[in-house]
């Protein structure tokens, strides 16, 4: 366990191997990395070992668990209870204790309680001193719902250590084929570091994850990465917000090392890094991706993993105006969404001016949208200056539409009715960009916070 380092922080996950095989790990997470090593831990070998979830010789038990009261909730099933059997008792001068736990029943599914176990209650009921008929008893009696309260018993859990059945779940990776969603193979007994440093951090991982235990964790490069499960939701969730806190605190210093890789950069020179994190795409299909977004004061630069150098960084997968850029906001975007609006208004009011080729009552001109002077269309004859013929401000806009294909229409509120602008292209562009200096116009009015 990492010790004396500020935010260091420890605990026993499970990390997805080869063939889908779920190894038991120590999760250790320090000031700039997230470990993981064998739970028993390196040179362990001849410490007796417990059996979880109805493994034989599997990981040891850290000392971190002995003689420590948990809980364990436990849902039964149809067939099989709890999963459990049980040995001691008052009348041999024993604690109750969980000497077998059945492979793929409802206790091995928690991944959270181990041969050697001392029962200490159930469901509230005190078991420390029952006997072992009345122990059978209170584990038969509760409903579908068990919850233990359990503490392990290390000088007791040697003498059940051959007494699980099921197969042998070891550190030391098997020759099973690889499957998508399993982290890489180990070195037996060898420990695998993620550095924080811009790491993606993610809940929404595949295989489908009902029970909502699933963690990813992978390193900027995309070289490293780590599938992890914990016992229980509350426990991922209390991970995932420890990592990504860890890993905030790094942010300034990336930021720091892109201005300066960005501003010697000729195709985005002089652009200020405002925010940098991990974005998801949607791809065709059902298929998605993760992508790096580095948020400029004028456009939204994506790269499938952090530019690790100049050249990198000055050939992003894409680029986006933020001037052009509309967005929607869900709640655990907010930062985003705030950072982007703030962006496209600083590229507003940068750009001052946007025109745009198109056709009016059969004529060809050209649509000109001025953040303070508004709405400008003319036309210019050969050999003939500019010709105006027609000029409104935003304040006289009373809407704006278009037909998701090629025309804009406006409304103005004068003779001339609603003004039907044939744009050639998708219009959409032109629509996000006249949301964009009205936002900027408000707020610069100070109308909004």
């Amino acid at each position: 366990m990492a010790a004396g380092r500020r935010g260091a922080r420890s605990g026993l996950l499970e990390l997805r191997g080869p063939g889908g095989q779920w190894l038991r790990v120590l999760l250790t997470l320090s000031d700039d990395t997230l470990s993981v090593s064998p739970a028993d831990g390196p040179g362990s070998g001849e410490q007796p070992s417990a059996q979880l979830n109805g493994g034989e010789q599997s990981s040891g038990v850290p000392e971190a668990l002995a003689n420590v009261r948990r809980t364990v909730r436990v849902v039964k099933q149809d067939v099989g209870g709890l999963g459990i059997s049980i040995k001691g008792g008052r009348e041999n001068k024993m604690p109750i204790l969980i000497s077998k736990i059945f492979k793929g029943l409802a206790a091995d599914q928690t991944e959270a309680l181990y041969v050697g176990d001392a029962i200490l209650s159930v469901n509230g009921t005190d078991l420390s001193e029952a006997t072992h008929d009345e122990a059978v008893q209170a584990l038969k009696k509760t409903g579908k719902e068990v919850v233990l309260e359990v503490k392990y018993m290390k000088e007791i859990s040697p003498y059940f250590k051959n007494s699980a059945a099921g197969p042998t779940v070891s550190w030391d990776p098997s020759p099973a084929v690889p499957q998508k969603h399993s982290s890489p193979v180990l070195p037996p007994r060898e420990s695998r570091t993620v550095p924080l440093r811009m790491c993606y951090v993610s809940r929404k991982c595949l295989p489908a994850d009902p029970e909502h235990r699933y963690l990813e964790v992978c390193s900027a490069d995309g070289r490293v990465a780590l599938f992890l499960r914990a016992k229980d939701e509350a426990t991922a969730q209390s991970w995932l917000g420890a990592v990504q806190s860890a890993a905030g605190t790094l942010l300034p210093r990336v930021k720091d090392e892109l201005r300066a890789q960005l501003a010697a950069v000729g195709a985005v020179s002089g652009k200020d890094v405002k925010h940098v994190g991990w974005l998801t795409e949607q791809l065709p299909g059902a298929g998605t991706r993760n992508l790096l977004a580095v948020l400029t004061e004028k456009e939204l630069l994506l790269y499938s993993s952090l530019p690790q150098s100049r050249d990198a960084l000055g050939k992003p997968v894409h680029s986006y105006p933020l001037i052009a850029t509309s967005l929607e906001s869900p709640r655990e975007l907010a930062l985003w969404t705030r950072l982007l609006v703030d962006g496209t208004h600083g590229a507003a009011e940068l750009a001052q001016e946007v025109s745009a080729a198109c056709t009016w009552k059969g004529q060809e001109c050209t649509l000109s949208i001025h953040i303070d002077k508004g709405f400008t269309i003319s036309a210019t004859e050969p050999g003939l200056s500019r010709t105006v013929l027609l000029q409104q401000p935003f304040e006289k806009l009373q809407m704006s539409s278009d037909d998701g294909t090629k025309m804009l229409y406006l409304d103005f509120g004068g003779p001339e009715g609603e003004i039907q602008l044939d744009l050639h292209s998708c219009p959409k562009t032109i629509v996000f960009i006249i949301h964009s200096f009205l936002s900027a116009k408000v707020t610069r009015l100070g109308l909004l916070a």
